[in-house]
């Protein structure tokens, strides 16, 4: 193998792929990315066995061929190289990085011993606007379960109903879910329900993208393809929940704040919760106010208020903190609605304001003090 490329596109494909390279793989080779020339582009591969990423760069190849590196060791080195171009060569699988002033070797293992990545040939079921996509991921996946045991919970759903796509995720303990609308010709019915590990990557790598993100989905995977970059991940087996049962169709108190208001005095009431696993107490008053407060039994309380603009009655709610910043902060609106139904039904936000779209929702379940 021989080729020359940019040290800055080689740079920005290494710190792609690096992130689904594991640091305590249990074969060796999934700790490295594999290079292999693919026509006169340079293909970078790395998996970790549930999320594979195939990367292309534009690239001068001399002579074909293939083999992987440790992806930590060759990313840090990359981009610690001055830009301009750079020469690879590989022989007996060790490859060789010249650039001006530089010259290194790095011991590789055979490009046989890299898994396959799965590729997934069918049409693509949706086309998105990458960037309108990024977002309604960003807002819904801080929802999703940690919690490997429940796999289900540790996914994204996303489904196609009456002409818009739906993306859903859920803890049991709180749930957000974003509305898109979809061009005529998208299919009638589709549903894919994919780990949340992988959409926090795919935010990752649509980025600054402008331009489309396909979809692709066959009986087991999912394969995100954004310009010379594919993304590939197993689907998730299992029912997600019937989450539409428990979005409270009114509100006995619902309330208009500026996010960032509401954000900073839960944060401020935040610091008096730790002890209390986060719990915060929301009083609304028709009056228009709201105040937040929290009491630590070692180092004291917090009460703080701020105006608002009341609808129906007073009310009050314990919600967690942390919930609840999540929710604020993926609101991404200048106001919102939080709208609830006395101490124990779940909470609702959603945005609001001039220019509000009615897309977004992110429901946080109370806590019972």
């Amino acid at each position: 193998m021989r080729l020359s490329l940019t040290q800055e596109n080689l740079s920005r494909a290494l710190g792609s792929v690096g992130r689904v390279v594991s640091a305590r793989a249990s074969l060796p080779v999934l700790s490295n990315v594999l290079l292999a020339t693919d026509g006169n582009r340079l293909r970078l591969s790395a998996t970790n066995l549930e999320i594979g990423i195939n990367y292309w760069i534009g690239s001068k190849v001399d002579q074909q061929g293939s083999l992987t590196v440790p992806a930590r060791l060759f990313a840090e080195f990359v981009s610690s190289l001055p830009h301009g171009n750079i020469e690879l060569s590989g022989v007996d699988n060790v490859l060789t990085v010249k650039s001006p002033h530089y010259e290194s070797k790095i011991n590789g293992i055979s490009a046989d011993e890299f898994p396959v990545i799965p590729t997934v040939t069918t049409d693509p079921v949706l086309t998105l606007s990458a960037p309108v996509f990024r977002d309604a991921l960003a807002a819904v996946v801080v929802a999703a379960s940690a919690d490997e045991a429940r796999p289900v919970l540790a996914g994204v759903y996303m489904y196609v109903d009456d002409g818009s796509l739906f993306v859903v995720a859920t803890d049991s303990y709180r749930l957000a879910e974003k509305r898109l609308e979809l061009p005529e010709g998208a299919p009638e019915a589709f549903s894919v329900l994919v780990p949340a590990r992988t959409m926090q990557e795919l935010v990752k790598l649509l980025g600054e993208s402008e331009g489309e993100v396909e979809i692709y989905v066959d009986e087991n995977q999912v394969m995100f393809r954004i310009a010379d970059v594919e993304l590939v991940s197993r689907l998730i087996e299992g029912q997600f929940p019937l989450y539409r049962k428990i979005i409270p169709e009114k509100a006995e108190t619902s309330f208009d704040i500026a996010t960032a208001e509401l954000a900073r005095i839960t944060k401020v009431a935040s610091l008096f919760a730790r002890e209390s696993a986060g719990s915060v107490k929301l009083e609304v008053k028709l009056e228009g106010e709201v105040s937040v407060a929290s009491n630590d039994s070692e180092v004291g309380g917090n009460t703080s208020s701020a105006e608002c603009e009341v609808s129906g009655e007073d009310g009050e709610i314990s919600l967690n903190a942390r919930y609840l910043t999540d929710a604020l902060t993926a609101t991404k609106s200048a106001m919102v609605t939080v709208a609830m139904s006395g101490k124990l039904s779940p909470c609702v936000i959603s945005p609001a304001g001039e220019g509000a779209t009615d897309d977004y929702i992110h429901i946080v379940m109370p806590l019972r003090t």
